[in-house]
């Protein structure tokens, strides 16, 4: 900890103090009557954060059967060949220059938005087209190799592929693009979903307004006595780090607010005025968000008043005491919001199914979440299978099909329905399982993957046409099933003599997607097919220009 000209000498002798204080067990302690106790955390200070950041790179696309290019400009080429080198293992050594000129391969641009607040737990996706001026076709059913991803203003031109930016994040992942709508803004741009990770996670900082050790001292206390030690860590009179508590890393803006409304001073009379007046606050507004984090953010002194609005007459009132108390961890909530969630004329079961996963025991999140999961409502729906899926839940049975897509069975009443990912995580959800193909069955794809099974048959055919060769690949059998189906289409078509799964088509998630719908469709598939949200380019990142040479 570093001196500072503007204290006075008589500082002198606090600052040894708090600088003695950073290192010692957290001790309640009184604020110094210089400090105004009623006023807050964000009133005297700022959050400091960066915001979400650009970033690109230039990487390589495998696995094209014939749609690359050989095309690549000379730098990149020798950090790329280096590059491949430093990846691949000495006993696994191949030709990198004659694997980058292979037409099965693609240099590749590759551009994305690291979000603001994000870890190096968290993930996000990316964007990829051929590099500019390539001949590459497509890159249908690729695979990008790990590329490092540096901040958008740094590389901007070739030369600077490996100059001295840092790179910010990496991604690597099956190469994803939308076949269930055509679109020709977006026929020459591919996806990586959720492949893309930070190197690191970015800094949280309380910056000072006016530089205080003694404010310093007090806004530190607060925030590791509400919430626990080192979650607020000075680094002078002026900045504090901020480490974001393990159970709000899904609500981090949540978490801020709460630092901020947070009051210098711990004085109880001061902490019960504090709660009259924000419950009444509540009261009068109840859809402000405001007044339920300050209440949250005092924790469980706060229980009792907020308990008195359980009954209140109106929902909104209801709901948002409710869910604070049990953000807080006081299960006394559990029966209104219990209540809101079967209600089918609630406007806040949605945000009682993200609640009730988040904070409610387990026992009691499962129970009540396995109620929703056959909701008429499929946001309901999803958001029951999203929290359950958190727990483990033995509703759920998951296959991971070729290290590149999961289905996930979702055993629940009511109609069954096939729902699918298009961004974040590659991801098939068979709402009503098992699910199952009807017996009389011929589907065949643009591309020529054909199902086919006939009355009476014990198992489904299924064939595709050789991407690079006049022949076909299969048939190979597989079971009623869809859970069955959608692994034999896309599990790889070797594997290893020791793997669990049989051989498949290695027929891309992207592919499979239209099929599925096809065959929902054409009654195939007795099931209602939902697709996501379809990914797009961020706005920050509409119009890139290509890399410039």
């Amino acid at each position: 900890m570093r001196l500072w000209s503007h204290i006075s000498h008589y500082s002198g002798i606090f600052l040894l103090l708090f600088v003695a204080s950073c290192s010692q067990p957290q001790q309640p302690s009184e604020v110094n009557e210089t400090i105004d106790p009623e006023r807050t955390i964000g009133s005297v200070s700022r959050i400091h954060f960066f915001d979400a950041i650009p970033v690109r790179g230039i990487g390589i696309v495998a696995g094209l059967h014939g749609t690359g290019s050989s095309e690549c400009p000379p730098m990149v080429r020798e950090n790329l060949e280096k590059y491949i080198w430093k990846q691949i293992p000495v006993n696994n050594a191949i030709n990198a220059r004659a694997f980058i000129e292979s037409t099965n391969t693609a240099v590749v641009e590759v551009f994305g938005v690291i979000p603001a607040l994000s870890s190096d737990r968290d993930s996000f996706d990316v964007a990829v087209r051929p590099l500019s001026s390539s001949q590459t076709t497509s890159l249908d059913g690729g695979h990008l190799y790990t590329t490092e991803l540096k901040e958008l203003s740094r590389l901007a031109r070739l030369e600077q592929f490996s100059m001295f930016s840092k790179t910010l994040a990496t991604v690597e992942g099956p190469v994803y693009s939308n076949k269930l709508v055509s679109s020709v803004e977006e026929s020459h741009i591919w996806y990586v979903l959720g492949g893309a990770k930070p190197i690191q996670s970015t800094k949280t900082r309380l910056i000072l307004d006016r530089p205080d050790f003694l404010t310093a001292y007090a806004i530190r206390n607060r925030i590791n006595e509400r919430f626990k030690s080192k979650t607020a860590v000075p680094l002078s009179d002026a900045e504090i780090i901020l480490q974001i508590p393990s159970n709000y890393l899904d609500q981090k803006e949540r978490f801020l607010e709460m630092v901020k409304s947070l009051q210098l001073g711990d004085n109880p009379a001061l902490k019960q005025n504090r709660i009259k007046e924000l419950t009444q606050q509540l009261l009068n507004q109840p859809e402000n968000e405001t007044f339920e984090i300050a209440l949250e953010a005092i924790g469980r002194p706060a229980l009792d008043s907020l308990a008195l609005l359980l009954e209140h007459p109106d929902e909104s009132v209801r709901f948002h005491a409710a869910r604070c108390m049990l953000n807080i961890g006081d299960n006394r909530a559990i029966k209104p919001l219990r209540e809101m969630l079967l209600d089918p004329t609630s406007l806040f079961r949605l945000r009682t199914v993200e609640v009730i996963g988040r904070n409610a025991t387990r026992t009691d999140a499962r129970a009540i979440l396995t109620l929703t999961l056959s909701d008429v409502d499929i946001q309901i729906r999803l958001a029951a299978y999203e929290m359950l899926l958190r727990m483990n839940s033995s509703a759920i049975s998951r296959k991971i099909v070729a290290g590149d897509f999961v289905v996930d069975s979702v055993i629940c009443p009511g109609p069954k329905i096939i729902y699918v990912y298009q961004e974040k995580t590659p991801r098939i959800v068979l709402f009503g399982a098992p699910v199952y193909c009807n017996n009389n069955i011929f589907i065949q794809s643009d591309d020529g993957i054909i199902i086919n099974a006939k009355p009476g048959d014990k198992f489904i055919s299924v064939s595709r046409r050789h991407p690079q060769r006049p022949r076909v690949i299969g048939p190979l059998s597989t079971g009623f099933e869809v859970s069955s189906l959608i692994q034999t289409l896309g599990e790889l078509s070797e594997t290893k003599n020791s793997a669990a799964v049989l051989p498949g088509l290695a027929v891309s998630y992207a592919k499979i997607l239209p099929i599925l719908e096809k065959m929902c469709e054409n009654n195939a598939i007795p099931a209602v097919f939902i697709a996501g949200p379809p990914i797009t380019v961020d706005p920050v990142l509409q119009n890139l220009p290509p890399i410039s040479r």
